[in-house]
């Protein structure tokens, strides 16, 4: 994608991606392949430096409303199938280069089946929190408050019951690799449950061979707990336990108590196993010396989740699409984003993917 310039000065710019991209759907010969790669549907392509927010609301309420329907978008005279379910990456947060904030949207369609060995997947990830302890100890108590009160862990918008009895695994694992900034702290509050054990995810399973030795030496545990057979409240209560000590600035995992420092930088997930039996829910957080964050502190939103049906992202689009038109606004979780009243996007479409690029600036502060 070219790139696009902002051309104010003082403004805070705010750039969301939009993808969508199709798979081809299982049980096709090569012939059927080869005859459908001969007869293409055109791409489609357009670029403007500057766009109203009322169309750019109208464009974003018009594609949502066409997933919710038909399963489709439409752009220049052609229909591409946006169907079955998908993964969906949305995260806000300040640009990595000069003043701003950026939103990036990433959405791929038409998946039909998990990989071959696939053992997990992500239906919610809440990431990039970079907070201080006293403000992630917020998230977590209104997390076991909930899970107490209405048995099931809430996540922003997204919600999953608890059921049977659960194994919580805390962990603290301490990093120090040369030349990184110092001594750096994970630790992980995993909740494990359901009608079978949940399974170890590919991408954590321990491989020795995978690291070379030096990279071995730049990793400890230094400490694991594991409890078992927890019913909700017990859960709740760990929880709570886990909020009193970050808001006291502490990290405790059996003999080891650790100071967080000024700020942490962490995020909360929602696995499932492909087979639907079991859950995780995984609290984690990163602290040590040179907190994790040295960006300035502006609102920052990020979720992601897998294996959703394509209507419910064409309702986040059109939603999205209508508070601009009705508002000037963006709702994205507890935070609001107000917009101006001009933008500078592309769009380019094919038979494999839709794609709109898209800047707009923030309105000035009142005094």
């Amino acid at each position: 994608m070219k790139k696009i310039y902002v051309l104010g000065l003082l403004c805070i710019s705010l750039c969301l991606f939009l993808v969508f991209g199709t798979t081809t759907p299982l049980g096709k010969t090569q012939e059927q392949e080869e005859q459908e790669q001969q007869v293409q549907v055109p791409s489609y392509n357009l670029e403007t430096d500057r766009i109203s927010m009322t169309d750019l609301g109208k464009l974003l309420e018009r594609l949502g409303k066409e997933i919710q329907q038909k399963g489709q978008v439409t752009l220049g005279g052609n229909s591409y199938p946006v169907t079955d379910y998908g993964g969906l990456e949305f995260s806000v947060g300040p640009r990595r280069q000069g003043p701003g904030t950026s939103i990036n949207f990433e959405l791929s369609s038409g998946i039909t089946s998990f990989p071959e060995k696939a053992r997990t997947y992500i239906s919610y990830e809440r990431g990039g929190l970079r907070v201080t302890p006293a403000k992630f100890a917020e998230i977590l108590a209104k997390l076991g408050k909930t899970l107490a009160s209405k048995g099931a862990f809430v996540i922003d918008d997204h919600s999953v019951a608890f059921e049977g009895k659960a194994k919580v695994v805390q962990g603290l694992i301490e990093r120090s690799r040369p030349g990184r900034g110092g001594l750096f702290y994970r630790f992980t509050f995993d909740v494990m449950f359901g009608k079978k054990d949940f399974p170890v995810p590919l991408d954590e399973e321990e491989d020795p061979k995978a690291l070379l030795p030096e990279e071995r030496a730049w990793t400890k545990e230094l400490a694991k707990k594991e409890i078992t057979a927890l019913d909700q409240k017990a859960v709740a209560k760990m929880l709570d336990s886990l909020s009193r000590d970050l808001k006291a600035g502490r990290v405790r995992v059996g003999e080891q108590d650790l100071p967080t420092g000024e700020n942490i930088s962490g995020g909360l997930a929602h696995q499932i196993a492909v087979d639907g039996t079991s859950h995780r829910i995984r609290v984690h957080f990163q602290f040590g010396e040179g907190p994790p964050s040295q960006r300035p502190t502006r609102p920052k939103y990020s979720k992601e989740f897998f294996n959703e049906p394509m209507k419910k992202v064409g309702a986040l689009l059109r939603r999205l699409g209508t508070e601009i038109i009705e508002k000037g606004t963006m709702k994205l979780g507890e935070n609001e984003f107000k917009v101006k009243e001009r933008a500078y996007y592309e769009i380019n479409a094919s038979e494999t993917g839709f794609e709109i690029g898209l800047r707009w600036v923030e309105p000035p502060k009142e005094k």
